[in-house]
C-alpha cells in the first residue's frame, strides 16, 4: 500500500488480500482508471452508511499517477484535463491509497470515519460481499450495513 499526498490532511483504509483479490478481478472487466471510492453517508438504521463504488471522475489523473509509480517517478507535463483532475483532487482534499494496480479514493468528510478501517471480502454460504471492520464505529445495526 502506497499513500498519495495530494494535500494534507490524508485518511488511510487497509483492505485485506482477499478485498484486494476481490477488486482487482472486479476492475479487470472496467476502464482503465477507474479508482474505487469510498464515503461514509448519512442513513441507515444506525445514522451513518458505507458506500463503496467505481468512479471515472478522476481518471486522468489516477492513470498518469499509476504510470509515474510504476515508471518510479518518471513524469511528463500534465496535459490540461490531468492538470484540471489534480488540482479539483487537491483542492477537495481527496486521498488517495493505492493498492496493486487501482487506487481507493476517500473524501475529507468521510476520512475522519473511515481512518484506519479495514475491508475485507467474504463469499460464504450465507453472505458475499465487502465488511468493513470500523475502529472509528461505536456501534452498528445487525444487518452490519450502517454505524454510529
Amino acid at each position: 500500500m502506497v499513500q498519495e499526498t495530494l494535500e494534507e490532511p490524508t485518511y488511510s483504509v487497509k483492505l485485506t488480500d482477499v478485498a484486494v483479490a476481490k477488486v482487482s478481478d472486479l476492475l479487470k472487466a472496467e476502464t482503465p482508471g477507474l479508482a474505487l471510492r469510498i464515503s461514509v453517508q448519512p442513513g441507515g438504521c444506525s445514522g451513518m452508511r458505507y458506500q463503496l463504488y467505481f468512479t471515472d471522475e478522476y481518471a486522468k489523473v489516477l492513470t498518469k499517477m499509476l504510470a509515474e509509480r510504476e515508471d518510479e517517478g518518471f513524469a511528463e507535463e500534465d496535459d490540461e484535463e490531468t492538470a484540471a483532475q489534480r488540482a479539483a483532487m487537491a483542492r477537495e482534499k481527496e486521498s488517495v491509497v493505492w493498492f496493486d494496480r487501482f487506487a481507493v479514493v476517500i473524501d475529507k468528510k468521510s476520512g475522519p470515519y473511515l481512518s484506519g478501517a479495514e475491508i475485507d471480502y467474504a463469499d460464504t454460504l450465507m453472505k458475499s460481499g465487502f465488511t468493513i471492520d470500523n475502529p472509528n464505529a461505536q456501534g452498528s445495526c445487525g444487518c452490519g450495513d450502517s454505524f454510529s
